[in-house]
């Protein structure tokens, strides 16, 4: 299944002048999005008398303002929401909003989409590669490509996309080192060593003085300084983010682009994978370099392969 990007604003002050909700969420839309907004009151409670809903593919550089002129309908008085969906695909998506002269009150947004982020390559990258321009196996293509992640992280027995939120993980120590799942590390909120594992009330240790990430953090691995980690089982708790951003998306600060080469990848089995989706029947399918039996679960081409022996996890 494509991911589901929903993302909600908090209660925004709105005025007479037109005020930014939900700024360029990158959605790459598969099928259209949703938006809710609501008059969460507050100020003088008026109404909402214009919401303005802006697209954009590359992020506001340039884009079309007010795509959907008297959509939802307004006025949106307090307490009151309105919801619309829309089918054209987009890649990015602005939320606006104002009150008539002199009046102001606050304003929640949400939007949903099914969107085509949170992959190792774009439906767009293998389309282009298979030379479709319209969108009949727009569904097919977008299972394929989902199916992949797993695929190729448990290939590579690690986690490849960044995490939207901090998770936490326990590990065990090795002497000094440690390896995280997801890299390359974005940030670390906390690391602790309880042997009761009692985390809450174990004390933080401290970047630099207490471990330090190797390489920056680029595979992964913490270093403990002065001492080993403690090795019991599970009993470092790490909280942080890692991973390459999503294929299509622009790095924010200290994130990492996906690899060109890891895209590739995905490319090539997705389009391998799509090409072959009416073989059935056949004992196996021949290609230059080896064969896939199709009575098989996917097996990951040997150029495929290739590509992804730079990042599998090694063992330390």
């Amino acid at each position: 299944m494509s991911e589901l990007v929903s993302k909600t604003s908090s209660a925004v002050a709105v005025d007479e002048d037109l005020t930014t909700l939900l700024d360029w969420v990158n959605i790459e839309g598969l099928s259209g999005f949703t938006i809710i907004v609501t008059n969460a009151g507050g100020g003088s409670a008026n109404d909402i008398t214009d919401v303005q809903i802006d697209t954009s593919d590359d992020g506001g550089a340039t884009s079309s303002l007010d795509q959907h002129a008297g959509v939802p309908a307004v006025p949106i008085a307090d307490g009151e929401s309105r919801q619309d969906t829309f089918t054209e695909t987009s890649k990015f998506v602005r939320l606006r909003a104002l009150c008539a002269a002199g009046e102001d009150t606050t304003a929640e947004a949400v939007l949903l989409a099914d969107s085509a982020t949170g992959r190792l390559c774009t439906l767009a990258n293998v389309k282009d590669r298979l030379g479709i321009n319209d969108t009949d196996h727009d569904t097919n293509l977008v299972t394929i490509i989902d199916n992949l992640l797993s695929v190729f992280e448990n290939h590579c027995l690690r986690k490849l996309i960044l995490n939207a939120a901090d998770v936490t993980e326990y590990y065990t120590g090795c002497g000094r080192y440690i390896q995280l799942d997801r890299y390359p590390i974005v940030s670390v909120t906390s690391i602790k060593q309880a042997l009761d594992y009692d985390f809450d009330n174990a004390t933080a240790l401290t970047a630099n003085t207490d471990y330090r990430q190797v390489r920056e953090g680029k595979n992964g691995i913490l270093y403990r300084m002065h001492q080993d980690w403690y090795n019991t089982e599970d009993c470092i708790q790490v909280i942080y983010t890692g991973g390459y951003c999503s294929a299509g998306q622009t790095p924010g600060s200290g994130e990492h682009a996906l690899p060109e080469d890891l895209v590739e990848a995905a490319i090539l089995q997705s389009s391998f994978i799509f090409k072959r989706r009416n073989d059935i029947g056949l004992a196996s399918v021949s290609f230059e370099g080896g064969a896939i039996s199709k009575s098989e679960p996917v097996r990951l081409l040997p150029m495929v392969k290739d590509i992804l022996k730079d990042f599998k996890k090694p063992g330390i």
